[in-house]
């Protein structure tokens, strides 16, 4: 088992709160994916779990034994940075090999860990290049294979396919959720890109100012969000949020739930508008339509309408999400639903 329980964490800096009265569980097994801007919380709660940036109180729970005060050696974790934090003047196996002579590894079961792990990755083959010599991508699966050999409990891995280029970030994606799906063992993944997060996460924790917003699977992140912030930081291009007139509640609708007709549409929300730009993106189409003073982002796959032209917007009701004052979600078994649905 490898279940990590936070208990009211607290992090600052001087006066400035980074995290605040964290409490949180991430599941055994679990690909765990924390995601939100920059300045958030999420490297330092990452840190928090490796014991190399301790908090400034509460705790740290794995397996239900408090690890808050051991240090990072001792709490069967591994991290994969950003950087990777190669040597580069080490060949490839003794890259991966030096955590293991630092722990005493009899050098028989480093031979066997070094094969097995290096073969799982990829990387066979290259144990007697200098990582110099290597792409990114191979580089990455060196730190990953260091990782490995140790055998943890917990992968945590900061930001680790920021440097690749885009093509081989998708192949390392698919490379890493084969490989949780192999070793069954507890991922906690920081990043910033939402693609990562939705296709690689079995769980997603969403932050904001050091404050998780929503913990949840990458479908209920999406389809049900708990507030405002949420509904519009996952999603591309963004959910479309509007006031309602003279008021501080608002509705919104993510821009492929929107239906585009010359004519108007049995539907719950319609609007004629005015097409402002159209960007044609292959297997779909973005608008950009004007209407009443809003315009709103529509993704389609109809290439049929044109820039310049009039034409009807659609919404169906259950796809209509309400926010109040406070930007919290307004959920059809609130009594105010019903009455601002009415408005529209």
């Amino acid at each position: 088992m490898a279940e990590i329980r936070f208990e009211e964490i607290t992090k600052k800096f001087g006066d400035k709160v980074i995290l605040d009265h964290i409490n949180l569980d991430i599941e055994d097994g679990s690909f765990t994916v924390m995601i939100g801007p920059s300045g958030c919380g999420k490297t330092t709660l990452l840190r928090i779990i490796a014991g190399i940036g301790p908090q400034t109180s509460g705790k740290v729970f794995l397996d239900g034994e408090d690890i808050s005060g051991l240090p990072p050696a001792k709490r069967n974790v591994a991290m994969v940075f950003q950087n990777y934090a190669i040597y580069p003047t080490m060949t490839v196996k003794e890259n991966i090999e030096f955590g293991l002579k630092n722990n005493k590894v009899p050098k028989d079961e480093r031979e066997r860990l070094i094969g097995e792990i290096s073969e799982i990755v990829g990387i066979h083959e290259l144990l007697d290049r200098k990582p110099g010599t290597l792409s990114g991508g191979q580089r990455q699966r060196i730190a990953l294979a260091r990782a490995m050999v140790k055998k943890p409990k917990v992968f945590l891995m900061d930001e680790p396919l920021s440097n690749l280029d885009a093509k081989l970030r998708v192949s390392m994606r698919t490379e890493l959720i084969e490989l949780h799906n192999r070793l069954k063992t507890t991922f906690v993944y920081v990043t910033h890109d939402q693609t990562e997060a939705m296709s690689m996460g079995t769980r997603i924790i969403l932050m904001n100012k050091g404050v998780i917003q929503q913990e949840a699977t990458p479908s209920v992140i999406y389809q049900d969000p708990d507030n405002l912030f949420t509904a519009q930081f996952i999603g591309s291009p963004q959910m479309n949020v509007l006031p309602f007139p003279d008021e501080k509640v608002r509705y919104g609708f993510r821009p492929e739930k929107v239906h585009l007709t010359n004519e108007p549409g049995q539907y719950f929300y319609t609007r004629k508008g005015h097409i402002v730009t159209k960007e044609m993106l292959g297997s779909e189409t973005i608008y950009q339509v004007r209407y009443e003073g809003n315009s709103v982002m529509i993704k389609s796959l109809e290439d049929s309408f044109e820039q310049d032209h009039d034409v009807y917007i659609g919404v169906k009701k259950p796809n209509i999400l309400l926010f109040d004052e406070d930007e919290r979600r307004i959920r059809p078994d609130d009594a105010r639903y019903e009455q601002w649905m009415s408005k529209l």
